[in-house]
């Protein structure tokens, strides 16, 4: 495996309903996952470079303290995964 795509999986819609990037990173038992479709990233070249530098974020903030790998992993897991409220949960709370 390249190294260059290393955590990084492309999704196509003849293996699923998904069109995009998925990053992939588990560190000291915790995993951090996020999707990169092509149409909010303008295409495929985008969401590979959006996944590509989340990826290298979370390494490179993992590697910089290795002794607190797990308190970093699960302070990005929040930032990264936690999902925004949309218009359609706005009008569901009213």
């Amino acid at each position: 495996m390249n190294d260059s795509m290393k955590n990084i999986t492309r999704y196509t819609l003849e293996k699923t309903s998904f069109l995009g990037w998925r990053v992939c990173v588990s560190r000291k038992g915790v995993m951090i996952t996020k999707y990169f479709p092509d149409k909010l990233y303008d295409g495929e070249q985008g969401a590979l470079e959006a996944a590509i530098a989340m990826r290298d974020d979370i390494l490179s903030r993992v590697s910089a303290n290795p002794a607190k790998a797990k308190e970093t992993m699960l302070e990005l897991k929040k930032s990264y995964c936690t999902k925004k409220k949309g218009k359609s949960a706005k009008k569901r709370k009213a």
